[in-house]
């Protein structure tokens, strides 16, 4: 039987701009739920063209976007700190990483790095450009946050 990639063996790492030594933090603890929308050859819509109605090919339309979502749990500390990491302030760009690079010039935006790693062998797949925002959930098994984004720009395997 062929093993497989659990989310046992998956981390997901949210990186920021800076080319020298980047922020960053690891996404959890969390039930390891990450989902990651469509894509493509040409991360692009593919249009159908008719001629006379007939189907006569495709063109590209626009770049898609993938949707983004994880759950992370929330541990017993405080949401914010200014000189801790803590995964909300990195969500919302303040305490420790104020100061984080975003990817876009306009809006906070960053990398989001999946590693799949068995011990035997590892890739990557990079989202380049995420933002998004994050919600709150209180339940009996432990209080979350979900993270939903979107990313634009090509997904980097290697």
């Amino acid at each position: 039987m062929a093993s497989r990639y659990t989310s046992r063996l998956i981390t997901v790492k949210f990186v920021d701009n800076n080319s020298g030594v980047p922020d960053e933090i690891i996404a959890g603890p969390g039930p390891g739920d990450l989902t990651i929308g469509d894509t493509n050859a040409e991360n692009a819509e593919r249009i159908r063209v008719l001629d006379r109605g007939q189907f006569d090919g495709f063109v590209l339309g626009d770049d898609l976007e993938q949707e983004v979502s994880i759950t992370l749990g929330v541990k017993n500390e405080a949401l914010t700190d200014g000189s801790a990491d803590r995964i909300r302030d990195w969500i919302m760009k303040t305490g420790n990483f104020s100061g984080a690079s975003s990817v876009d010039p306009t809006i906070w935006s960053f990398k989001v790095v999946v590693t799949l790693n068995d011990g035997t062998t590892s890739t990557t797949m990079t989202l380049p450009n995420v933002q998004g925002s994050v919600n709150f959930t209180e339940a009996k098994e432990g209080a979350t946050m979900v993270f939903s984004g979107t990313n634009n720009g090509t997904i980097v395997v290697a």
